[in-house]
């Protein structure tokens, strides 16, 4: 008889882990509160032109997901630049900051002088400290501060307390203009984005949509859904907040979430060369605009930008401060045996496409005590300065690294 799994949530978590165990012979039931698959990664539509909540470009270090990715939804390699417009000086520049770029600021000399003062070898304690040490406090205000305080929603920069996430190449570019050099950089070639990632993933198992979990019996490996159907399996794979499947016994965790605001305009494209978003770092409500036909390659005399406000609407980016990363450790800590929880949602863990797939086949072997090929030692953390050493060049494009790793598998 087959070894039931109950998996929690339908995104790329979800469905990764559904097709890896139903490739052992286990009997995989998926139950997804929305009436669709792929979360955040899902991709909608507007006037015909195809989008999602937020630019999932796929970005990682790992040939190996990269092409396990690629097996199921090809991937076109890009590269792109992001342009940041800073009001006070009335001008976009690139992001991250470029060397370039200084002559341009109204205050280069006390950049210059602030630059020179640096001692990058410091340690920081909070994420103002780090930009400021790291910049100094000229671009610091003019790039950083009111960005990510508005991204946050917080009064102070001051209360994060933890920083490697957010790094993008170095913090003072120099050479060609592409973000994150060294990376896999890419987006699926389909008009329908990453969705027959999710349909293929999921093909033969039990999918229930538009129907979120009530209950937990974790000790029992049982959930109960909002209709009442008690669903038990010999274990429960879960990629929803650990701290919903744990019933908030040891509190909440905080989550910064998004507004999106779809927009069509009546010119065949907005943004210049191969910049692709356009992020707002000072007074404006706004985050961000990322204009989509430069990520779809979609054809049409008009184009579609979505503008990104910061709100308390789902859960998207969780808080990276100490005290909730604990928690939320803590929470995964407590988890019964035969329970586990992956995703950014399940571990509270700010991760990519890459590296959620990559604690998916982690799970996969604490499970089955299988290894696919070595895939569970492929988490690398977003700008691993190890990683892009690596690379044959730090400085070549995104597409000339993807092809290079296809071809290795050829």
């Amino acid at each position: 008889m087959s070894k039931k799994a109950i998996i929690l949530g339908g995104g790329f978590s979800g469905c990764t882990i559904g097709y890896l165990l139903k490739q052992e012979g286990w009997d995989c039931t998926i139950v997804e509160k929305e009436d669709y698959l792929g979360g955040g990664c899902r991709t909608f539509f507007y006037g015909g032109h195809p989008y999602m909540n937020g630019p999932r470009v796929y970005y990682g270090y790992s040939d190996k997901i990269y092409n396990w990715v690629n097996k199921f939804i090809e991937l076109k390699p890009l590269d792109f630049e992001l342009n940041s417009y800073v009001e006070s000086e009335q001008k976009f520049f690139s992001y991250p900051i470029h060397e370039d770029d200084l002559p341009r600021m109204s205050k280069e000399a006390q950049i210059r002088e602030e630059l020179a003062a640096r001692d990058l070898k410091k340690i920081h304690s909070n994420f103002e400290d780090y930009w400021i040490e790291n910049v100094g406090k000229t671009l610091y205000e003019m790039f950083v501060k009111d960005y990510s305080e508005k991204m946050w929603m917080i009064d102070s920069n001051k209360e994060l307390d933890t920083f490697a996430w957010s790094a993008k190449d170095n913090p003072i570019n120099t050479g060609s203009r592409i973000a994150y050099k060294g990376s896999h950089l890419a987006y699926p070639t389909a008009y329908d984005g990453y969705n027959s990632f999710f349909y293929k993933t999921t093909d033969g198992l039990e999918v229930i949509l538009g129907e979120a979990v009530k209950n937990f019996d974790l000790d029992n490996k049982a959930i109960i859904l909002n209709d009442g159907t008690r669903l038990e399996g010999d274990i429960i794979v879960s990629s929803i907040p650990i701290e919903e499947v744990c019933e908030n016994r040891l509190g909440e965790l905080p989550y910064a979430g998004r507004d999106f605001i779809p927009f069509m305009l009546p010119c065949k494209e907005v943004c210049p060369g191969n910049i692709r978003f356009l992020h707002y770092t000072q007074r404006e409500p706004y985050t961000r605009i990322v204009e989509y036909k430069k990520l779809t390659n979609y054809e049409s005399p008009d184009t579609l930008l979505v503008m990104e406000l910061p709100s308390k609407n789902g859960k998207m980016y969780p808080y990276m401060i100490n005290k909730y990363l604990d928690r939320a450790k803590s929470y995964v800590e407590s988890l019964p045996e035969d329970i586990y929880t992956t995703g950014r949602l399940g571990t509270y863990r700010y991760s990519t496409i890459e590296q959620t797939i990559a604690q998916v086949f982690d799970v996969f072997t604490s499970i089955t005590g299988k290894s696919i090929d070595g895939m569970e030692k492929e988490f690398f953390q977003i700008g691993d300065k190890n990683i892009v050493k690596d690379r044959q060049s730090t400085d070549s494009n995104a597409a000339t690294v993807a092809e290079d790793a296809i071809k290795k598998t050829a």
